[in-house]
């Protein structure tokens, strides 16, 4: 009868306890008490599957898969402190800016995904898949939709943005999401590009200005300075192979 009950409220984390534990003597308050703490632990758990499923992560990164002894100039323990999210109550944006390969994609999803385990909600894009995205949308009369998507989050990233210049339309889409979002929720960009080479990507100068003037008034800038942690990585397996044919 309980089983059925707990089995037909979706009580499952409680559900489990009690088969668990049907054998046992217990308190009736214990009881209770375990089956509620059980099912509170598998509500949550299930809550941040979903946020961190949500957020579009492109892979799993954490800070235990940072080596701060590479690229000692890079301030990561600073860093890891955004992961308690107080930025984020600030509506403070995040810049993120140095060459590819020195740990900017790594930290943008360390801390976004820290930030889920706080119970927030983020949302992950390249500036490229974004850009489609918009256009896509006006294109299918979706546009006021999805920019109600990207309002939501507490913390909006968008990744590798420099890489590929963007059309008017889309840089003009772009420009939007910076200025809905101002002042109402927090954007973390990681970019290749220092700020006067943005024209390059958003084609006038007029609209860089503008868009940069939302994101740098109230920002936080890291500057990534080093050698690529993938390049480092293939050196080393090269000496290695190199080290191991030699072997006899």
């Amino acid at each position: 009868m309980i089983e059925n009950l707990l089995s037909e409220l979706k009580l499952y984390g409680a559900l489990d306890f009690y088969k668990a534990n049907t054998g046992d003597i217990f308190e009736k308050e214990s009881f209770i008490k375990g089956m509620l703490e059980e099912e509170q632990l598998r509500r949550t758990d299930m809550a941040l599957k979903r946020r961190l499923l949500t957020a579009g992560f492109p892979y799993v990164r954490e800070w235990e898969g940072i080596n701060d002894k590479q690229n000692q100039s890079i301030p990561f323990k600073k860093i890891k402190e955004l992961s308690n999210g107080e930025f984020t109550q600030n509506k403070t944006n995040l810049c993120f800016v140095g060459a590819p390969g020195l740990g900017k994609t790594h930290c943008l999803v360390s801390i976004g995904r820290d930030l889920c385990r706080l119970g927030m909600n983020v949302l992950f894009y390249t500036a490229c898949e974004l850009v489609t995205e918009l256009e896509e949308a006006k294109k299918n009369c979706t546009l006021s939709r999805l920019m109600n998507r990207l309002m939501r989050p507490h913390f909006l990233i968008i990744d590798e943005l420099g890489f590929v210049p963007f059309s008017e339309n889309g840089a003009r889409l772009l420009f939007d999401v910076f200025s809905k979002r101002y002042e109402t929720g927090s954007i973390g960009i990681s970019t290749n590009l220092s700020f006067e080479k943005w024209p390059e990507i958003f084609g006038s100068i007029e609209l860089t200005q503008a868009l940069v003037d939302r994101l740098t008034h109230n920002c936080e800038f890291y500057t990534f300075i080093g050698e690529s942690v993938r390049f480092i990585e293939s050196q080393k397996k090269i000496r290695k192979e190199k080290g191991s044919s030699k072997t006899p």
